[in-house]
């Protein structure tokens, strides 16, 4: 006789680029009245690459299910980096305008940004596209009511590339439909959603990023290898450095200013929810987006261990470099090593800095790119702060400026850790979810 299956809320599946991990949740849907828990979480290899993501799914569903028992979840969400990520292009009319704005919402959303221009498509860009064969191109271009030639332009020399990635159009409103009429009749599926730079220095990317995870759920269920995903679930798919913004900017409403930090084998990710510092305000010369994702593609302890080690002093680096799964003492403290260099290295960069000016009235302080001086909060995520030894000193040592005006969080910054590893699942279980029962999840994992 079966055993009877027992009913849950939810399980979440995460397929990575390595590993896949099935949790499972419950007492989210009776909150107040019933305590949100991690019942429990199970791994294996994820299949991709073998042509058929349902065999890590299955057994990381089995070694779950193993120690809980049958299990009949109310819902199956899922997040995803696995098939490539979420690859993007991104096209707007200027560098630091509507570019940079089309650039924050696909990393916000959880992309991974291939290539970028600004101005008119050349032949060279289309090559440069066809070869990075995108799943989605973000198009944006002009203020609104502003310029329409650019936009329009790139449209129809978009229609030239040999592949048809889903277009998001988030470019001046004004042209929007002509632009589509450009787009649509060359097989393009385009969605259009609001001008992610409709004014001088105002960014509105949160359109953006909804219409973008709406669009790579839909790229998702057809990527090679990733076709069995939908019969697993029956929610959200969403990317899953998307999904842990999410989670940061739940947990922001609640506990104010953060950087979230995930440490991965190939990059590493930072996600700060911060307006800064009124002060820094005051003279900052870009605009930011309240919620911010930087990616770091040449920091991790795995695939970009070796770049990573180019960092350190000769006679500091690991030989041989640690496996993706470090055992021995020898390998922990190897990969520790390179979990802390990429966690400062990628902090120091996502923050912005003080800039000195001399001009013809004197000398003027100006602060330039990120300010993070007003998170009080930073937590580590992933598995190599999690799971290897001294988390909590990785990420202090990442508020040391060293030299330089780095406008980082302050030293007496409060430190977590994600240790239960619920963020991104979090990020996912919101849109099902109420909100203050998927933060009351984060608070228990992180200790908060």
């Amino acid at each position: 006789m079966m055993p009877e299956r027992r009913r849950i809320d939810a399980l979440v599946v995460e397929v990575g680029s390595t590993t896949t991990v099935a949790t499972a949740f419950d007492g989210l849907a009776g909150w107040p009245e019933t305590t949100p828990v991690l019942l429990g979480q199970g791994f294996a290899p994820t299949s991709v690459a073998d042509g058929d993501v349902g065999i890590g799914l299955d057994a990381a569903r089995a070694m779950l299910e193993a120690k809980l028992g049958p299990l009949e979840p109310e819902v199956t969400l899922a997040t995803s980096s696995a098939a490539g990520g979420l690859r993007m292009t991104v096209h707007g009319l200027t560098a630091k305008m509507t570019a940079m704005a089309a650039r924050e919402a696909a990393l916000g959303a959880g992309a991974v940004v291939k290539y970028q221009t600004a101005g008119r498509l050349r032949d060279h860009d289309l090559r440069e596209i066809d070869a990075v064969r995108p799943n989605l191109v973000l198009l944006a271009g002009g203020v609104e009511g502003g310029d329409t030639e650019v936009i329009l332009h790139n449209a129809e020399r978009l229609t030239g590339l040999s592949t048809r990635p889903i277009v998001v159009y988030a470019g001046n409103s004004v042209v929007a439909e002509e632009a589509r009429e450009l787009l649509e009749p060359a097989d393009f599926r385009v969605r259009v959603t609001r001008n992610v730079y409709p004014n001088i220095d105002e960014l509105d990317i949160v359109p953006a990023r909804h219409v973008i995870h709406d669009a790579f759920e839909e790229h998702i269920t057809h990527a090679p290898g990733m076709e069995r995903i939908g019969t697993f679930v029956s929610g959200s798919i969403l990317p899953t450095p998307g999904a842990v913004l999410i989670a940061a900017e739940l947990l922001a409403e609640h506990e104010g200013d953060l950087v979230v930090i995930d440490v991965g084998g190939a990059t590493t990710d930072i996600h700060s929810v911060t307006d800064g510092s009124p002060e820094m305000a005051a003279i900052s010369t870009d605009p930011q987006p309240h919620a911010k994702r930087s990616v770091e593609g040449d920091l991790g302890t795995f695939v970009s261990a070796a770049t990573v080690a180019e960092l350190l002093p000769a006679a500091e680096r690991p030989d041989p470099l640690p496996p993706a799964v470090p055992t021995t003492a020898e390998e922990i403290a190897a990969a520790s090593l390179l979990a802390r260099t990429a966690t400062v290295t990628a902090m120091h960069r996502h923050a912005g800095g003080l800039a000195h000016l001399y001009t013809p009235s004197g000398r003027k302080t100006v602060a330039r790119g990120r300010d993070l001086t007003a998170c009080r909060l930073v937590i580590g995520t992933g598995g190599a702060l999690t799971r290897l030894p001294d988390g909590e000193g990785m990420l202090r040592s990442a508020l040391d400026p060293g030299s330089g005006d780095r406008l980082l969080p302050p030293a007496d910054a409060r430190i977590a850790l994600d240790r239960d590893y619920v963020f991104a699942a979090c990020g996912v279980l919101s849109t099902r979810f109420p909100a203050e029962a998927v933060v009351a999840l984060m608070r228990t994992s992180a200790g908060l």
